[in-house]
């Protein structure tokens, strides 16, 4: 499908969306509003009489009383409250499936999360959304959870903290929120359609035959239509997040994600219990306030001042961590190495023998232009048997030696057709490392990292720039872009300047590296790590080649 076409049908059900969302939601809360504003009227002469209210609005008087099914007749004309909970639930299901379902999960899944197919992804995603709803009608339907509620409460927010956790550590950050929503809103909407509705018609159907009522069913469905407004504000913060990567593009996600809606109904209790019971409402209020403000505070990266990052002394920090276990390098780098001999220029090539991966097909966003062309992920660069993307540095062999000098140049890591390039980079301890979005879309770049400073900066402008200092060498700092889960990148932070990533041609070279005998490791994101112990001379050096196979 033409992907303009594709956009405008994801931006038209949306819209649906949000609009009978919108109607839904406040039919909700204004009905719960209403029943805790009723007061009893003691004039009022008609069988079942609860309470009664007026309200102004729009020019004119509303009166509304509210009678119990039974006593009271069934009137000709009802209306159902019920079409904008449905088309609320079809609406958001269409958009899910589109978003995350189509592509072979290119929204769905995030390799530097998880390494699940898409076959797992997409079976745990329906499960999320259609298993959890016969887990949580079960434990309230059960007669344990009607004359001690606080059980079901429990299990059910056991269940709550457990699929967030499973989902954000499965799935891509924004599809593991989206889903948790998705559970929510169908545990809201099958609680109208399976418990709330069925019971009404229960009700309406015996009153209209003059049968006695039994009241159980309708507390039983305003103890549903309760639990639907607690989930309200969680559902609401879910769908706007999704515009917000500090949210689930955090390493923690599954922790804000939790507290942002436990504060969430925190404040929901208030509006729900504020007439009634007041104190209650404002220790509610409070409790939330502090957790959406917690959690505010919690998620902050730190501020730094980039021009003033001081150099890491390399005597005081811990040793690179690399992909396997490497030795541990003491090196503080120096314009000339004091080593004596000649220097020598140690060059090579990767190299790929097999039958290679199948690459990724991408189903990118129409802001993600590639020039007309079809997108594939870009973990495997191959070409003519050359593999891109190697890094291949010295592991061993230049203890005891120091550097000093760092390059004054940047090292760039840009974003352009929502893919990042180069997809591996290296850079110098203290050396400045800037990240550009050439997309005209909105995109962050969020660091995994255990040496250096962590930081998630949204890039929402085209030809933006922001530029970091890495202190701490580390083998590898990740970069990533929350918003677009299959974009990715690796920057190797080196205190030596004897490294290499291999160009489209597979080459590689390591320069001016003094006369001696090293080990060199070559590396790759899907392959593996490779070593080559050489004796490096003025003479007689021949090109290193690392082979690699699947």
């Amino acid at each position: 499908m033409n992907q303009d076409i594709f956009d405008w049908i994801l931006l038209l059900v949306r819209w649906l969306h949000i609009t009978v969302a919108v109607t839904w939601i406040g039919t909700s809360i204004f009905f719960m509003w209403l029943d805790r504003s009723f007061e009893f009227n003691e004039k009022s002469t008609r069988p079942g009489h609860v309470g009664d209210l007026w309200m102004v609005h729009g020019g004119g008087f509303y009166h509304v009383e509210k009678l119990l099914m039974g006593p009271t007749k069934v009137p000709d004309h009802l209306h159902w409250f019920k079409w904008e909970s449905y088309w609320t639930w079809m609406s958001g299901f269409i958009l899910v499936c589109l978003i995350y379902y189509t592509g072979d999960g290119t929204m769905l899944l995030d390799s530097m999360i998880s390494d699940i197919t898409f076959g797992k992804a997409l079976a745990l995603s329906l499960f999320s959304i259609f298993g959890s709803w016969f887990f949580y009608d079960f434990v309230w339907e059960r007669e344990f959870t009607k004359t001690k509620p606080i059980i079901g409460h429990i299990l059910t927010l056991s269940w709550f903290v457990g699929m967030a956790y499973l989902l954000c550590h499965t799935l891509s950050g924004r599809a593991a929120y989206i889903h948790i929503g998705g559970m929510l809103g169908t545990w809201m909407t099958a609680n109208v359609f399976m418990r709330i509705i069925p019971r009404q018609i229960k009700m309406v159907e015996a009153s209209r035959k003059g049968e006695p009522v039994n009241q159980d069913w309708g507390k039983n469905a305003k103890n549903r239509s309760t639990h639907n407004t607690y989930f309200t504000l969680p559902v609401i913060f879910i769908m706007l997040s999704n515009h917000f990567p500090q949210t689930y593009g955090h390493e923690m996600n599954w922790l804000i994600l939790l507290l942002i809606s436990a504060g969430g109904a925190a404040i929901r209790e208030y509006f729900v219990v504020r007439l009634s019971n007041p104190k209650r409402s404002m220790t509610a209020a409070i409790i939330g306030i502090a957790l959406i403000v917690g959690v505010i505070v919690f998620s902050r990266e730190p501020s730094e001042n980039v021009d003033a990052a001081p150099l890491v002394d390399s005597h005081s920090h811990e040793a690179p961590k690399a992909t396997e276990p490497a030795p541990e390098v003491d090196i503080t780098v120096t314009p000339t190495p004091v080593a004596s001999g000649k220097e020598v220029t140690v060059s090579g090539v990767a190299v790929f023998e097999g039958t290679p991966p199948v690459t990724k097909k991408l189903n990118l966003p129409a802001g993600c232009s590639q020039g007309g062309k079809e997108a594939y992920s870009n973990e495997v660069l191959l070409k003519d048997g050359k593999l891109q993307n190697v890094l291949v540095r010295v592991t061993k062999g230049l203890e005891g030696k120091t550097f000093t000098d760092v390059p004054t140049e940047e090292v760039a890591l840009d974003q352009r057709g929502c893919m990042y390039t180069p997809r591996v980079t290296a850079a110098r301890v203290g050396q400045k490392v800037t990240f550009i979005n050439s997309d005209a879309v909105f995109h962050n770049v969020r660091s995994v990292t255990t040496q250096n400073q962590k930081f998630n900066m949204a890039m929402p402008r085209k030809d933006q720039r922001e530029t970091k200092i890495f202190t701490k060498p580390e083998v590898f700092l990740q970069a990533k872009c929350s918003v677009h889960p299959w974009m990715g990148a690796y920057v190797a932070v080196m205190e030596h300047p004897f490294f290499s990533v291999t160009n489209e041609k597979g080459e590689f070279s390591l320069k001016n590296l003094p006369e001696g005998t090293y080990t060199i490791e070559a590396w790759h994101e899907v392959f593996g790590t490779q070593t080559q112990e050489i004796t490096v001379t003025a003479t007689d050096m021949s090109p290193l080649k690392f082979t690699f196979k699947q």
